[in-house]
């Protein structure tokens, strides 16, 4: 299949050659062209180039890199189709490419570095980040052992794999509170895909803290934001396929969560009653997990709505061991005051078993007394 043509038969649009398309990277390139309009055009070397097609676009074949006729035959593809730009998700690709570019002067633009300066950038932005937030991770702990560098970057990374609104700042000073964490469930109400879940189950296993328990009923009705905005209401759930989210979260927290976390389908209510009445949860995906029935950090983080938030405070919060830690997500929140109602409410009532407290990221954190 050709690129779209043109409107008007005198004017041809400029594309972008995708070499070779299909590489992971190549296939994200062409999806994301897809969604700004940008007209690209497919090619491969080898055997398994000819006669191809993806998604019904045909794939052209061009001689590999390091043969002889590949600049004049990149250039009869380029001429054919209007060609100005090429992206290459491969680095051998890539380097032919621009060498064949700057030897033979050919008048295409070559997108982006290397993959493997990409990669050694990506590496240097994951450790510049962990350093910016050693400090700040280092003086929250209080004492407490703090991560090495890698460590810390390692956990930014497994962040940045997963969907989720967990800022930076709430991920470091989640960092730094595991450091003085006691020994109990680390309890997560509302998980959605599972990105601060991910982070909870590594560090729990990093300090020895205990299991993960996640809770989120992931059903429409559970979701709906009552006291926000019409439009916020409707952008957070209308765009969800609910029936997906379990297997999102599975995905995403298999690699890290076998044997440190499981998680309990329902709301906040139910789950409370079961992790009180059995101690136990099994699933498919992470086996079974025993809890000790005493939690050292409590994540809440589900419906914004004022009533839901002081629900799941009310059950929740009376579990937590001395020098426990509570995560109050959005206490500082563009659509709602709930959690800052709630908050503040806590705040106030357990000011005498409160050894600290602090906002962060937006989100509260409670450390109670030990």
């Amino acid at each position: 299949m050709t690129p779209e043509r043109p409107t008007s038969p005198s004017i041809k649009p400029s594309c972008t050659l995708i070499f070779p398309a299909n590489h992971p990277d190549g296939l994200r390139y062409r999806e994301e062209a897809r969604e700004r309009s940008e007209v690209v055009v497919l090619a491969a070397s080898g055997p398994s180039a000819h006669g191809v097609q993806i998604e019904g676009q045909e794939v052209w074949a061009l001689p590999f890199v390091h043969e002889a006729g590949f600049a004049d035959a990149l250039m009869a593809l380029a001429d054919r189709h209007n060609i100005a730009r090429v992206y290459s998700p491969v680095a051998a690709a890539h380097g032919g490419l621009a060498q064949a570019i700057r030897e033979c002067a050919l008048p295409l633009r070559l997108l982006g570095r290397s993959p493997i300066a990409r990669e050694v950038a990506r590496c240097r932005n994951l450790m510049s980040r962990a350093e910016s937030m050693a400090g700040f991770i280092s003086s929250t702990a209080e004492g407490g052992q703090p991560l090495p560098l890698a460590s810390i970057a390692s956990v930014l990374q497994l962040a940045d794999g997963i969907y989720g609104e967990s800022n930076e700042l709430k991920i470091a000073a989640m960092i730094a509170i595991f450091a003085s964490s006691p020994e109990g469930d680390v309890v997560e109400i509302g998980s959605l895909v599972g990105r601060s879940a991910a982070v909870l189950a590594w560090l729990a296993r990093r300090y020895d803290i205990g299991q993960v328990l996640a809770i989120d009923p992931w059903e429409p009705l559970a979701a709906q934001q009552h006291d926000s905005p019409q439009l916020v209401r409707t952008v957070l759930s209308d765009d969800w396929d609910f029936s997906l989210l379990p297997k999102d979260f599975a995905i995403n927290l298999q690699s890290v969560g076998w044997g440190q976390l499981n998680y309990l389908q329902m709301r906040s209510i139910d789950g409370h009653a079961h992790y009180c009445r059995t101690g136990t949860v099994e699933s498919p995906e992470f086996g079974q997990t025993r809890y000790c029935g005493k939690i050292a950090v409590l994540h809440i983080d589900g419906n914004h709505d004022y009533s839901a938030v002081a629900s799941d405070t009310e059950r929740w919060f009376p579990l937590l061991v001395p020098g426990g830690w509570l995560i109050l997500d959005d206490y500082i929140w563009a659509h709602g005051n709930g959690p800052q109602r709630v908050g503040d409410a806590l705040l106030a009532a357990q000011a005498h078993r409160i050894e600290r407290a602090f906002v962060c990221g937006k989100a509260l954190f409670v450390r109670l007394m030990p």
